[in-house]
């Protein structure tokens, strides 16, 4: 199954189709009796475990449905009987009472969209007692927005007011340039668009064709809002492999976070909205899309041994997954599937008409204020994409690892993040991409060594690159940039954080470095480690050996050097995916603090972190760049200051890196003044 994806060119529909039946045909053998639930795996979820099977038969829908718009290869009989039987009280199979026996719609949402596409396949054919218990089970949550629109498309028992409360819903969560936050939370994560987008779109598609149902100012709205959002959606996917940025929760839904962009197309956003011929073009769309999904089939390790899809991100990885996801949340990815609704003749699929174009060149840096975030596009080729973020947060109580996937300082489609996978050190906390502080380092009875980092940013504010340091507002200036927020460590520590692009330099592209500037005020004495992006830590020669020395041959392996008078510390990893490294540039520079070494500056380790495995999301083994010092209290801030670098990809004739990271890097003149 994994092969068909590997040599699979998704290059025309019938390839795509292709890849859709290599992910549902293994999940054929896990089918019950009844056929009205999929047990693909034993890993738990916080619901009971008939709404985790549940989850497996209703997320195939949404690829299956799409495709059965134009096609009868599928076995609708199994879908109808399952369906039949899940609803039936009376049958041994029965999904049980969804008040009571599951936490929300989301389970039924696929079920009330296929029956809006294919209500030939999966309703009509029905019996009438059937499609009683079907209905009665889908009206016992009348929340769902999709559910409304699934009945009402075919006739049954329904309610508009439901409906247009949770359309109004998402209203609240609205800010503006077509974005929104995923609720009344601090989150601009991939929910604003393979979600909300995502229903709205389908919504905007489907009502039109229901007279009851047709709204067309509010379907104006929501394709609107898509045009304005499509040209900062672009920015979270990397222009040369496809690759998306991982960030935030629910990130084993995977491919999904192309849907949006097949919701664009079947919404006709692209083709036939005016705004957007400006911005996302359809044949742009459809190259975004395209590159994501072979990003993906290039991964075979993203399946379990039989085929299944695993839970994890581009390996199986229980560590960084959510509380809610079983073994069939994965199929969320199924999303991505969406423009097979659009027919053979459609446009979309000719390679003449709409060949997947390239985007135009993005300008970067890209400030996003909605989103608290810089996307940054390194000029280099394969280039490097990646996220300087402040200001979003995770903080419902059932959220794992919610520091590590909303409040780094950086994320990259390349080197992806890390989460901590125990308790104790620096090995097993893993702090790529950000700060963090542990107040017990030198507690030595085995009950030390607790490191935190940040988990809520305060004050965060993007910021014009000028001593004034004024907010930006939204429209977007290409100035230079940088971000600022705070982050009370412990009562009496305080830290704030600066992170600004670098422009290019004599050897060095733009992107290549990006500086970070930490204050900390600690009232005890504290140890810091500031952690660089992490690479996969094995032998590019097929042996899986970690990187330990320089191999001039394969060009790549760790360096680190530390502070002297002519050299600062840093600390560097080059491997087959790419090279990071961590330079100190000022750490704390008050020539009258007793601590400071001979060049009037902290005494700086550089440090390679042999990173516990499975902690990256990308890579099982990884290796972590790092610059560490011990601080001491008192009332005067310290002043840590690094230059971080990442340039993905490696090439052994191409040693223009080496240049650019041994370039020297200057300090804006707006910084300085902010130092003084």
């Amino acid at each position: 199954m994994t092969s068909s994806l590997l040599s699979n060119p998704l290059s025309t529909r019938a390839d795509v189709e292709s890849a859709l039946n290599a992910i549902l045909s293994p999940l054929d053998r896990h089918l019950s009796p009844g056929h009205a639930r999929v047990s693909i795996g034993h890993t738990a979820a916080h619901f009971d475990d008939i709404a985790v099977q549940l989850e497996g038969y209703a997320r195939r829908l949404w690829g299956a449905a799409p495709f059965g718009v134009e096609s009868d290869s599928i076995d609708w009989s199994s879908y109808r009987t399952g369906l039949a039987n899940g609803t039936n009280p009376s049958h041994p199979e029965f999904w049980g009472n969804p008040a009571k026996d599951f936490p929300d719609q989301r389970l039924m949402a696929p079920i009330g969209f296929a029956i809006a596409l294919i209500p030939d396949k999966i309703w009509y054919p029905l019996s009438n007692a059937a499609k009683r218990n079907v209905e009665t089970w889908l009206l016992q949550i009348n929340e769902c927005v999709l559910v409304n629109l699934g009945l009402a498309r075919v006739g049954a028992q329904h309610s508009l007011d439901a409906m247009h409360d949770g359309l109004d819903k998402a209203e609240e969560w609205y800010l503006g340039d077509g974005w929104y936050s995923d609720g009344v939370r601090a989150q601009r994560d991939y929910y604003v668009t393979f979600a909300i987008h995502y229903y709205c779109l389908i919504y905007a598609q489907i009502a039109s064709t229901i007279p009851e149902l047709r709204d067309s100012e509010r379907a104006e709205r929501y394709r609107t809002r898509a045009a304005q959002i499509a040209p900062d959606i672009l920015h979270y996917f990397d222009p040369d492999t496809g690759a998306c940025i991982p960030f935030g929760r629910s990130l084993t839904y995977r491919f999904a976070c192309a849907a949006f962009w097949g919701a664009m197309v079947f919404a006709e956003v692209g083709s036939n909205h005016p705004e957007s011929a400006n911005t996302v073009s359809t044949a742009v769309a459809k190259g975004v899309w395209l590159r994501h999904l072979k990003w993906w089939f290039q991964r075979p390790e993203i399946f379990n041994g039989d085929g299944t899809l695993s839970i994890g991100w581009a390996y199986p990885n229980l560590m960084m997954a959510e509380s809610y996801n079983s073994p069939g949340s994965p199929y969320w990815a199924l999303k991505a599937f969406l423009p097979l609704v659009l027919p053979q003749g459609h446009p979309f699929w000719s390679n003449d008409d709409t060949p997947a174009a390239p985007p135009p060149k993005l300008p970067s840096p890209h400030p996003v204020p909605h989103a608290y975030s810089i996307f940054i596009h390194s000029r280099r080729s394969p280039s490097h994409t990646y996220v300087l973020t402040s200001g979003q947060a995770a903080t419902f109580a059932s959220m794992r690892h919610s520091g590590e996937k909303y409040s780094k300082l950086s994320y990259s489609a390349t080197f992806g993040f890390s989460v901590p996978v125990g308790a104790y050190g620096l090995e097993q906390i893993v702090p790529d991409c950000t700060l963090a502080l542990s107040d017990d380092v030198d507690v030595k009875d085995g009950n030390g060594c607790h490191w935190r980092v940040r988990r809520v940013a305060k004050d965060a504010k993007l910021i014009r690159g000028s001593p004034s340091l004024e907010p930006i507002g939204h429209g977007k200036e290409r100035l230079q940039v940088g971000m600022v927020a705070t982050w009370d460590a412990w009562k009496d520590v305080d830290v704030k954080t600066w992170i600004i692009p670098m422009p290019a330099g004599e050897a060095s592209f733009e992107g290549d470095w990006h500086l970070r500037v930490h204050r900390i005020v600690t009232g005890r004495t504290i140890w810091t480690c500031d952690g660089g992006f992490s690479v996969s830590g094995v032998k590019s020669d097929g042996s899986r050996r970690r990187l330990v020395a320089w191999d001039d041959v394969l060009d790549e392996g760790v360096l680190s050097s530390q502070s002297s008078e002519t050299t600062s510390s840093s600390a560097l990893v080059r491997s087959i995916d790419g090279t990071t490294g961590i330079r100190a540039i000022r750490w704390s520079p008050k020539p009258t603090e007793a601590a400071l070494d001979a060049t009037g500056q902290l005494p700086v380790e550089a440090r390679i972190i042999n990173c516990a495995p499975d902690s990256n999301i990308m890579f099982p083994k990884s290796l972590l760049p790092t610059l560490n010092t011990e601080l001491s209290p008192r009332a005067e801030p310290h002043w840590l200051i690094s230059g971080v670098f990442a340039v993905a990809g490696h090439s052994a004739d191409d040693r223009s890196w080496r240049r650019a990271w041994e370039e020297e890097l200057p300090i804006p003149d707006w910084l300085r003044q902010v130092l003084k």
